[in-house]
């Protein structure tokens, strides 16, 4: 784990918009454009924007899965669920 990776105040683990470049083998302005858009789950810290690790390796995995993966889709999905939970 980077040095950047850490854990949030609500206690979600948190990755870098490199890292997680890296393992969905997108550009970190792909990842930017949808941190800023608030279409993926994630958020800044002083000048560093920051993913929900769980997120981004669960969107790898279905990348990986080899089925056809809408990535705005499933995070749609991902952050519904996310408020549901909490809700609960």
């Amino acid at each position: 784990m980077s040095e950047i990776s850490l854990i949030a105040a609500g206690g979600a683990e948190l990755m870098s918009v490199t890292e997680a470049a890296q393992m969905l083998r997108l550009s970190r302005m792909t990842i930017l454009r949808r941190l800023k858009s608030e279409s993926w789950p994630g958020g800044r810290s002083g000048r560093k924007y920051l993913l929900n690790r769980a997120f981004v390796v669960a969107l790898a995995a279905e990348f990986g899965s080899g089925s056809n993966v809408v990535a705005e889709d499933f995070a749609a999905a991902w952050m519904t669920r996310g408020a549901a939970g909490a809700v609960a």
